[in-house]
């Protein structure tokens, strides 16, 4: 096997790892590697596919910490809640960026909502939007509700999409016209009471998400979650070239383990 730093193809074996893994080192640099050096599992004393699976797990149903470390016992895997808590917030953006490759792309005519939540016992929001075909756009969480906020979401959206819509729909919330104006000048907004009811619908998803949650306390594990939420409804819905051919219940679990071997 070459090293995973220099390349070099003058390496032994060496031993193997706590997780039973062969462990190499490279005759050239004396340097200790394995097949994980080189990913984002390295250094962790846990398989990735136990990593990947409790990550899902948290993702996508409705679970606590303490949920997620009772299934993983029961599978016989020792694990502490603030472990469970620290690959969530360490890989979930991991296998957003892995998954960006093979998204679809993104309509140009978009529905720009945003939902509450809460965050150290005050009410925050999450700016999300979805293109005409349903796919999960991007999600941003804001401490507030005001055109700051609803301009730092559509340049961050655009910026991940390489989309600048052409419509966008919203509510009649003051917050979105002077956003739009400075990002979004061309395009056309149209809002209205019930135009965006597709997007109250696709809401619930996350809410539901959330409603065992008693709020968050750090800003950043939001954004987190409520991104990584976006990217699951994506992949379930088959928004992704990962999972369109296949059957909607087979195609989470098919696609987040190839996910984890490109990380």
């Amino acid at each position: 096997m070459a090293c995973v730093r220099r390349g070099a193809e003058a390496t032994r074996r060496d031993g193997r790892t706590r997780l039973g893994g062969q462990r190499w080192r490279c005759a050239r640099c004396r340097r200790r590697f394995t097949r994980r050096s080189a990913s984002a599992f390295s250094r962790h004393a846990f398989p990735d596919d136990v990593i990947a699976l409790a990550v899902r797990w948290y993702v996508r149903y409705r679970l606590s910490y303490a949920d997620i470390v009772e299934w993983l016992a029961e599978r016989g895997v020792a694990v502490d809640r603030s472990t469970v808590y620290r690959w969530v917030q360490r890989f979930l953006p991991r296998f957003q960026e892995a998954a960006r490759a093979h998204r679809h792309a993104v309509g140009d005519r978009w529905r720009v909502d945003e939902t509450s939540c809460r965050l150290n016992g005050r009410w925050a929001y999450l700016y999300r939007a979805i293109g005409q075909d349903g796919q999960v756009v991007d999600v941003y969480f804001s401490p507030r509700r005001n055109a700051a906020a609803a301009q730092a979401f559509f340049e961050r959206a655009i910026s991940a999409t390489g989309v600048a819509p052409t419509r966008v729909t919203t509510d009649k919330a003051k917050c979105y016209p002077p956003a739009l104006r400075a990002v979004l000048p061309a395009s056309e907004h149209r809002s209205a009471r019930y135009l965006n009811n597709g997007l109250e619908r696709d809401h619930s998803h996350l809410k539901q998400r959330l409603a065992p949650m008693r709020g968050f306390k750090r800003a950043a594990a939001a954004d987190t979650l409520s991104r990584g939420h976006g990217l699951i409804q994506n992949l379930r819905n088959g928004f992704s070239a990962l999972t369109a051919a296949l059957p909607r219940s087979l195609r989470l679990a098919t696609a987040w383990p190839r996910l984890t071997s490109m990380l």
